[in-house]
């Protein structure tokens, strides 16, 4: 049975209700120690530091209370100090009458890592022992995710920084977190990863761009990360990372040909289409989306041609006139949708095709003396009566 020491004073009374089945002889003895002790209440306690490591099964011997007696002084009944949330009436099992002390249960250090009480003798000897947890490696270290996302901007610069969030470790010292790697997805080595000691022991974590990345070579990579302990074996936790490429606008328009041809009819009625350009931007959303224009400070500013923004047809807007204009040269403007767009040239020639749109106009010079259409009867077969023009 344990003997509890919770005071002195008018508290015996209520430590006696409380153990109404201690039998009359313990209970003398336990007023006289209580007496004697604080009669000597000045004296020097001495003092026990304990230690074992943390889940070892119940029952385990954690020591023995008379090493912290001073020399030659032996006891037959020590009287044990429980303070409510202390742990040690639950956690441990003391043998008031042999001083040794067993776990009463499998101590976990991540949940109490020091137990303190105090023995007295009958002779009011005392004994301040502590009792310290030691660390196992029985924790991994811990991402708070399994899986997370990244977006990091194209084109950034070589050296920066992104911080992760580490992986904790419920262990300390050397058995916490001590490191992380990259164990799978690093295709051509782009990143690599930078640690830091926090205050509070914490290993924080830097994702630290180490190549240029280009969205249009590649646009995501999937890292494997891993974190490990100071274990041997050592204890490793992992977390996948999805780095998405985020696109800027380092592309410009790219037409499928340079120059295009067309060959109309003079008579094409305005509404027709006559042909279409193509362009293509290796970005994506508005910095990929490609816009038509013709460029009317250096082509066609009379607008005889139209070009659909959207699409690049481009379609007849006026009559043409064969007689007055046999080409027409465009200069088509292919824009990309950003803010600071990107625009890129092409050429367009469309060559005007006759259209038999006159009628012929026929002119006769008769050869005659006054000009007018006379023959005379001596004319000679083969002879030039009259000369015609069309």
């Amino acid at each position: 049975m344990k003997k509890v020491l919770t005071g002195v004073g008018s508290t015996v009374m209520d430590q006696i209700h409380q153990h109404r089945t201690w039998d009359s002889r313990l209970l003398v003895l336990f007023c006289v120690a209580l007496q004697f002790f604080t009669a000597h209440s000045s004296m020097v306690p001495g003092t026990l530091e304990l230690q074992l490591d943390e889940e070892q099964p119940a029952g385990t011997v954690v020591g023995d209370i008379s090493a912290g007696l001073p020399p030659g002084v032996t006891a037959s009944l020590y009287f044990i100090s429980d303070h409510e949330g202390t742990g040690v009436g639950t956690d441990l099992d003391i043998d008031e009458s042999t001083g040794i002390i067993r776990t009463a249960k499998v101590l976990d250090r991540e949940i109490r890592d020091h137990y303190n009480f105090i023995a007295v003798t009958m002779t009011a000897e005392t004994v301040e022992v502590t009792i310290l947890v030691n660390d196992i490696n029985d924790h991994a270290p811990v991402f708070p995710r399994k899986r997370a996302s990244f977006k990091i901007p194209e084109q950034t610069t070589i050296g920066t920084k992104f911080p992760l969030e580490p992986a904790l470790d419920a262990d300390k010292d050397q058995l916490t977190t001590q490191g992380y790697i990259i164990t799978d997805g690093n295709v051509g080595q782009a990143f690599l990863l930078e640690t830091r000691r926090g205050s509070n022991q914490v290993l924080y974590l830097d994702l630290v761009v180490n190549a240029i990345l280009d969205r249009e070579k590649r646009s995501s990579y999937t890292l494997v990360l891993e974190a490990f302990d100071g274990g041997s074996p050592k204890k490793t936790g992992r977390m996948v990372l999805d780095v998405t490429v985020q696109d800027i606008n380092d592309n410009a328009p790219v037409f499928n040909q340079s120059r295009y041809h067309a060959m109309i009819s003079e008579n094409l009625q305005p509404g027709n289409n006559i042909l279409q350009v193509f362009a293509s931007d290796a970005d994506e959303g508005d910095n990929g989306l490609v816009l038509y224009e013709i460029n009317r400070r250096q082509s066609d500013p009379d607008r005889y041609f139209v070009i659909n923004s959207q699409t690049g047809i481009i379609t007849l807007n006026k009559p043409l006139d064969y007689e007055m204009r046999k080409v027409h040269e465009l200069v088509v403007q292919a824009r990309d949708n950003a803010t600071q767009s990107e625009v890129t040239n092409a050429f367009v020639t469309i060559h005007v095709r006759d259209y038999n749109d006159n009628q012929p106009t026929m002119t006769i010079i008769f050869l005659s003396e006054d000009g007018s259409p006379r023959i005379s009867e001596g004319a000679q077969p083969g002879q030039y009566v009259a000369r015609i023009s069309v």
